[in-house]
């Protein structure tokens, strides 16, 4: 993978900490070819070097902020970018 792009709105919110920011970040560079991140908590936790504690407390923070959606279909989540 290349480089990790956040945007604006994404780094200059004040609800957000550093952490918030670059999951966010990681879930967009993920989702860039089928439009959608699949990855596990614990993959994002592995690349992040954060628990996966960590992580599903700051996807359920993205969702309640409305900056990704999740779904999920054949038992696999599927997280959504929500462009604001």
């Amino acid at each position: 993978m290349g480089c990790i792009v956040i945007n604006d709105n994404v780094i200059e919110d004040k609800k957000l900490n550093s952490t918030d920011k670059v999951v966010y970040g990681l879930v967009k560079a993920l989702s860039n070819d089928k439009g959608y991140c699949f990855a596990t908590n614990d993959y994002i936790g592995k690349r992040l070097n954060l628990s996966k504690s960590t992580i599903s407390n700051t996807i359920s923070k993205l969702k309640s902020l409305d900056y990704i959606k999740t779904k999920t279909v054949d038992y696999q989540r599927r997280i959504f970018i929500r462009d604001k």
